[in-house]
């Protein structure tokens, strides 16, 4: 094993592993044949939307659906390579953006197939004002994968079709109208499918194109009996068929499938792009939507949900996409109540998180060593992320990273690369194997805000002949070299964050039966007590035997916005947290831990009893029934709650701060079953202040 030096880069470590150093292994969703690469341009300052999707055309780069209801810093693009070649992909993105922007820059995700590209795209017009419209409505929207949109449980009352107004299929490659990338299909094109199809929802899909091609080595959700989406949005949204659903012509439905293969990256790279441009559409959306069928001047109330997480991510709004959400959301509140629910997360038990602070390096007197078990048969990448707390500047310690001893690599170390110079760049170190780069380490300053090291680790098993990475425990050994204390309690940007040094493996399993062939790998720490004195899984930190693993702060890396609305679930005959189910971060004080940073709001059912597993709603097919559990079940009851509470009367809650959970319907004389060892038991650690009905 050898080891490269270090080099800056203008692609973040993720990028720069995906599409570079680490480009001889499998990446779930990216298809290097493309020539198009989605990416997410910043700017420091707000622009014109429409101003800059005209000028994008110049530089190479194109944009999907965007939102003409605010300026913001964030946009959706598309990078056109009209390079053949893979090699170089992510540079010639950064080079074209600098020559036709300057300022700012584009963060690359993933690949866009070429099956889905429309280049001469343009988005029709929306529908005329309605002179006569008196109900008020309410609008649900959904980002998932694999939505059926042609199923009963969505269609109106008296034979008036399908309540889905707008549904995106991201990854369609025929049928409807064509996108950016993928295709639309309306609720005039899903009415004429079904009527033409007869009712025959396999074959809407097999015609729209998402079902039944043949080809094995494409997922398509639809071809199967049930999916993730069909669930939330059932759970959402839906109603059985042939029963009166009154209110529910009023709930207008916009929906987002986001591509399938996409959503097998569990570690949460490449996915920005098709979130925040699914975002943009959603509004735009539910624009046309209040014009064409609310009062003039009248409130129109969107719920978004959105069931997805990772668990990296600097945990305090600051990540790209979580700040793209907080200023679109900000913006349409100043008109109508918005609001975005999102999942906890399910790897409360996981051992997937860490917290090194000034007691553990107390204890060590010394150098502080940790344990990270990669499993072997994983077939995807590895990430660990390690961030720094506000203030805290990395050339303050020393981090090194060494391989299992079992590998026959005994003695080797690698230390995480030093402070690159300019603001911007990152630096990167790699570790290489018979010639090739089985593990990058880098170091950026995040948006130039907080320090983080990333730690990408090939996978342990590979199909090619190619090398791996050395299955077991690697070590990382943290060393301190400056005397002043480690930051317990940090405040950035408004937001009060746990302080350490805090360490997040990423999320990294097969999602949906996609066949990635992931498999998740975790902290060992023999001070962390993995069960309780009755022999159930411990549900609090063993922080008096100063273990660094911890299950508080596991909550989603992707839903601490400070406009986000984040749901817990719970188990409905007992009312207590379901084992899995992610919280917010703690801090020490004088005598005991307290909460600290983003967490959770309310809670809804995830789990019908330990004997009866998940909560029951519809398969991809009408009649299908499935069970499925996870926060993901929780939240679109929440967002569903939130919907209802709207529908008559949508000035209930102050548009600017909305905090909506207080004021959603809870289980009477409910309260949250206390987590022991935390000073306020009845808070918002677990299950946040109010469970919700699940009566409907």
């Amino acid at each position: 094993m050898t080891e490269a030096p270090e080099a800056g880069t203008d692609a973040d470590p993720y990028a720069t592993w995906v599409y570079d150093s680490g480009a001889a292994y499998l990446h779930p969703g990216l298809d290097r044949r493309a020539t198009a690469l989605s990416c997410v341009f910043e700017f420091s300052e707000p622009v014109d939307l429409p101003a800059l999707a005209q000028a994008a055309g110049e530089g190479g780069f194109a944009c999907p659906v965007l939102w003409a209801g605010s300026k913001t810093r964030f946009v959706p693009a598309a990078f056109v390579d009209p390079t053949p070649v893979e090699a170089g992909r992510v540079a010639r993105m950064h080079t074209a953006f600098a020559r036709h922007f300057g300022a700012g820059q584009a963060r690359a995700n993933l690949t866009l197939r070429d099956a889905t590209l429309n280049m001469d795209w343009h988005d029709a017009p929306g529908p005329a004002p309605c002179a006569d419209a008196s109900d008020p409505i309410v609008i649900v929207a959904i980002i998932d994968d694999g939505i059926p949109f042609a199923h009963r449980n969505f269609a109106c009352t008296g034979r008036n079709g399908t309540r889905i107004d707008y549904c995106w299929s991201q990854s369609a490659t025929k049928g409807g109208y064509p996108m950016l990338y993928g295709q639309e299909f309306d609720k005039a094109r899903i009415d004429a499918l079904y009527a033409e199809y007869d009712g025959d929802e396999v074959a809407v899909y097999r015609a729209a194109g998402l079902a039944g091609d043949g080809n094995p080595n494409m997922r398509l959700p639809l071809d199967k009996a049930h999916s993730h989406g069909a669930h939330i949005l059932d759970l959402l949204a839906g109603n059985a068929p042939g029963t009166d659903v009154g209110d529910q012509d009023r709930v207008h439905i916009i929906a987002v499938d986001l591509p399938a293969m996409t959503s097998a990256e569990t570690s949460g790279f490449g996915k920005d792009m098709f979130l925040l441009s699914a975002l943009h559409y959603i509004f735009d959306r539910a624009d046309r939507i209040a014009r064409a069928h609310a009062p003039a001047g009248a409130k129109v109330p969107l719920v978004i949900n959105l069931s997805y997480g990772h668990s990296g991510g600097a945990h305090d709004g600051t990540g790209v996409l979580e700040a793209a959400m907080d200023e679109m959301i900000a913006a349409r509140r100043q008109i109508h109540p918005t609001a975005l629910v999102m999942p906890s997360g399910n790897m409360f038990l996981q051992s997937i998180h860490g917290v090194v602070d000034q007691a553990q390096f107390d204890a060590a007197d010394g150098p502080v060593e940790l344990k990270w078990f990669i499993p072997p048969q994983d077939r995807t990448s590895t990430y660990l992320e390690i961030w720094y707390p506000a203030g805290v500047d990395p050339s303050d310690y020393k981090i090194e990273l060494m391989p299992p001893k079992a590998a026959g690599l005994e003695g080797d170390t690698f230390v995480m690369p030093d402070v690159p110079d300019a603001p911007r760049s990152r630096a990167h170190r790699l570790i290489r194997r018979a010639g090739f780069a089985i593990c990058q380490l880098s170091t950026e300053k995040y948006r130039c805000g907080r320090w983080r090291h990333v730690v990408s680790l090939a996978p342990t098993e590979a199909e090619d002949d190619v090398a791996v990475a050395p299955a077991g425990v690697w070590r990382l050994r943290l060393t301190a070299h400056c005397p002043r204390a480690l930051p317990e309690f940090t405040q950035h940007n408004g937001q009060k964050t746990a302080g350490g040094l805090q360490l997040w493996i990423q999320r990294d399993e097969d999602f949906g039966g996609a066949g990635t062939g992931a498999r998740q790998g975790y902290f060992i720490d023999p001070n962390n007590a993995l069960w309780d004195d009755t022999g159930a899984f411990n549900a609090r930190d063993s922080l008096e035997d100063s273990a660094f693993v911890r299950r508080f702060g596991t909550l989603s890396g992707m839903a601490t916005g400070a406009l986000t609305l984040r749901v817990a679930g719970h188990v409905h005959a007992s009312v207590e947290a379901a084992r899995y189910s992610c919280a917010g971060g703690v801090r020490r004080n004088t005598h005991a831990p307290v909460s600290a940073g983003p967490q959770v709001a309310a809670s809804a059912m995830s789990e019908r009893s330990w004997a009866h597993w998940g909560v029951v709603a519809a398969g991809t097919r009408t009649g299908i029934q499935i069970a499925l559990g996870g926060t993901s079940a929780a939240a679109p009851q929440v967002a569903r709650a939130l919907s209802m509470l709207f529908l008559d009367n949508p000035d209930c809650a102050d548009q600017q701060s909305g905090d909506y959970a207080p004021l959603l319907p809870h289980i009477p004389g409910a309260v949250p079953v206390p987590t022991a060892g935390m000073e306020d038991p009845g808070g918002q650690e677990r299950l946040g202040a109010t469970l919700i009905r699940t009566d409907w």
